[in-house]
């Protein structure tokens, strides 16, 4: 997967880039109605983040980056099924040490869930 990002700052060898997200909530008809759609209102359209300065960039520069399915695999799960196999994975470790109290067991899902999001955070930085 490619994409084209305008380089908009330059600074410390960091160039930051910003890329309008490309959303099929506008054309579609029933984005009125649809929570995403709604949603997606009410947010910037686009996304800046930095990397390393390339040779003979400069401010205002489109730059191609591109992205491998699986490093896009590998990021989707991250992402999406981790905190939700780590809410699992605390909901059975709770089971098994607090098996009549169904509270331990609930903070422990809650525990694993969170642990993930933390962890997600600091891998994908």
């Amino acid at each position: 997967m490619k994409e084209k990002f305008e380089v908009i700052e330059i600074e410390n060898q960091m160039m930051k880039l910003k890329v309008n997200r490309s959303s099929g909530c506008h054309s579609c008809s029933a984005s009125s109605g649809c929570g995403t759609g709604i949603l997606a209102n009410y947010f910037d359209h686009y996304s800046v983040f930095n990397k390393p300065l390339k040779n003979g960039v400069a401010v205002g520069d489109f730059v191609t980056l591109e992205i491998t399915s699986n490093e896009l695999f590998y990021r989707a799960f991250q992402l999406y099924m981790s905190p939700l196999l780590l809410l699992f994975a605390g909901g059975i470790l709770g089971g098994v040490l607090y098996p009549t109290h169904e509270i331990g067991q609930i903070v422990f899902a809650f525990m694993g869930f969170f642990a993930s999001l933390g962890l997600t955070k600091y891998f994908l930085k």
